[in-house]
């Protein structure tokens, strides 16, 4: 996978479902954090945030397989919502790739 593959993933994982964001609506109160490579969220129970969280993970999984790319290959890949606000957060071969929004 080349790493401009990468960036790539960050602009669709950002506009992924960007639709039925339940934070474009009204913010939320905590923050809310997956690890993409790994799945664990930090929220304290299941709602439609944690839904869409798990959506993104699973659309990453397969990009990367079908770019015939390896998760071990990633040091941090991570989505953090915030307020309003989703970051994105990935380490690919010892390169930085981010996107955030500014609502």
């Amino acid at each position: 996978m080349r790493k401009k593959d990468v960036q790539g993933i960050v602009n669709d994982l950002f506009f992924l479902s960007d639709y039925k964001s339940p934070v474009r609506i009204a913010p939320i109160s905590n923050k809310i954090e997956i690890n993409l490579l790994t799945g664990k969220i930090n929220a304290v129970e299941e709602d439609s945030v944690t839904d869409l969280l798990k959506e993104k993970r699973q659309w990453f999984k397969e990009r990367v397989r079908k770019l015939k790319g390896k998760l071990s290959d990633f040091k941090k890949a991570k989505i953090t919502i915030f307020g309003s606000k989703e970051k994105i957060e990935i380490e690919y071969k010892g390169e930085k790739f981010s996107h955030i929004n500014l609502k």
